[in-house]
């Protein structure tokens, strides 16, 4: 049976100064600490491998870790299996096949507008030169769909489409395959042992490069390999995480995301079984998922654990949710100004708003990755393609990391374009900054171009 905690701050009603008590909440939360160092250790040891072996070792690592089989000489899906997948999908499932291209859409929507906010500066000096910076997209990207539990095709609309919007030159994508048991028959697609709603999205997408292997070794592969990309993105589990931040320095990541998070702050306008739902739709995720209900409101609180008790019983993901809300499910009884405080300390990925006036409480609550404003903006609505992006910050780094956006994949590059009269300008006092540095040819070289006067 899964367990979710009544947790009482009675003792600190309407009172946000104990830092104490706010820290040791957050404590609480914190997910697989004693996993760590074997974590780091395995994923070092696949880095090794691919950085000597190259393709043999992902394949072989593949092999061992996802009992798949994978041809190098057909590694790549083609891309006539990917346009083959977007047809079946439209002769089949065209309603599931509209949806997705709604989501394309809004999430492309959304990109663009990121993009036109992005905009090049340039300020011009007294003599007539410039200082400024442009933004530059990056050469290439490789972006990573998680797989094992689930396979994500709005993942993969995520991380490609700000890519694109940007105008990344080369777009990778990696995935990891599941087994197949049996081969297909002849009349069957291949799909490389990749879901067809994916190799549907990618053709939907014009993603075109897209590869059937997942986990540490594919991230090694797009560092290390022939793609040598200059930035990985996409979630995925601790292996994967890791395997990003070993990988800083050799290539960009976005960020290292963890497992996922939801807190909700409700009061007595809110519906319970929504309530519920939404803490059951983050806990289904994954068995490390965090899923909290913060209110001042006890008759609520007990309400939703009801509501929780007989969903989680007659839900199909019954087990995970039982592992994930047992062990990460939190219902909180706190006034405002401490559900305040915890929200800020923890900086979950997810913030939701289930409250009367939520405009009220958005300038307080700064530190979320993202923050969805009333009952009926559900986080479902988010993960599936309103617009912002759902690759979003996990274990309190929402507190100085944004969402993945097209930023993600720009870089800004700072101009200097100096006239002759404004070098003789700043000459003097940058020779005499240079000089308190002790830094001689900064100084002449400044002062060259300060007695220059054509």
């Amino acid at each position: 049976m899964h367990r979710c905690y009544f947790i009482s701050f009675s003792d600190l009603t309407n009172r946000a100064e104990s830092p104490g008590q706010v820290s040791d909440w957050v404590a609480a939360l914190a997910r697989n600490g004693e996993m760590e160092e074997d974590t780091r250790k395995a994923v070092k040891a696949i880095l090794a491998d691919v950085c000597r072996d190259g393709l043999k070792a992902v394949l072989d690592w593949t092999l061992r870790l996802d009992g798949v089989a994978l041809d190098p000489a057909a590694l790549r899906i083609p891309e006539a299996a990917l346009q083959a997948a977007r047809a079946d999908l439209d002769r089949r499932q065209p309603d599931l096949m509209a949806a997705l291209r709604e989501m394309i859409a809004n999430v492309r929507r959304f990109a663009e507008g990121q993009r036109g906010c992005l905009r090049d500066l340039e300020l011009t000096l007294p003599g007539g030169g410039t200082v400024g910076e442009r933004w530059c997209p990056l050469k290439t990207a490789g972006v990573y769909i998680p797989g094992g539990r689930a396979f994500y095709p709005s993942t993969l609309a995520m991380t490609v489409i700000p890519a694109q919007v940007a105008g990344v030159g080369r777009i990778v994508g990696v995935t990891p395959p599941k087994p197949q048991p049996t081969l297909p028959q002849p009349s069957q697609p291949r799909t490389w042992g990749v879901d067809p709603l994916v190799l549907a999205c990618a053709a939907e997408l014009g993603l075109t490069e897209l590869y059937p292997f997942g986990g540490a070794q594919a991230l090694a592969w797009l560092a290390f390999g022939e793609p040598a990309v200059d930035l990985i993105a996409g979630p995925g589990n601790r292996f994967v995480a890791e395997a990003k931040r070993q990988l800083i320095g050799t290539c960009g990541i976005d960020a290292l995301a963890g497992p996922t998070e939801l807190l909700v702050i409700a009061d007595g306008s809110a519906d319970p079984a929504w309530l519920a739902e939404d803490l059951m739709a983050q806990a289904e995720h994954d068995p490390d998922a965090a899923a909290v209900l913060v209110s001042a409101d006890r008759a609520l609180l007990k309400a939703v654990e009801a509501e929780l008790q007989a969903r989680v019983e007659a839900s199909p993901r019954r087990a995970i949710l039982e592992q994930s809300l047992g062990v990460h499910g939190r219902l909180v009884c706190a006034e405002r100004d401490l559900a305040i405080a915890l929200a800020q300390a923890w900086a979950p990925e997810h913030l939701e708003l289930c409250v009367r006036d939520p405009e009220a409480w958005l300038p307080s609550l700064t530190t979320a990755g993202a923050v969805f404003i009333g009952s009926a903006s559900a986080e479902a609505f988010g993960d599936y393609g309103a617009g912002p992006n759902h690759v979003l910050p996990t274990d309190r780094s929402a507190r100085y990391t944004s969402p993945l956006g097209v930023a993600t994949f720009l870089k800004r590059q700072s101009l200097l374009r100096l006239s002759t009269t404004d070098a003789a300008a700043m000459a003097p006092w940058v020779e005499k900054l240079a000089e308190a540095e002790g830094l001689t040819h900064h100084g002449r070289s400044a002062g060259l171009r300060g007695h220059h006067h054509p």
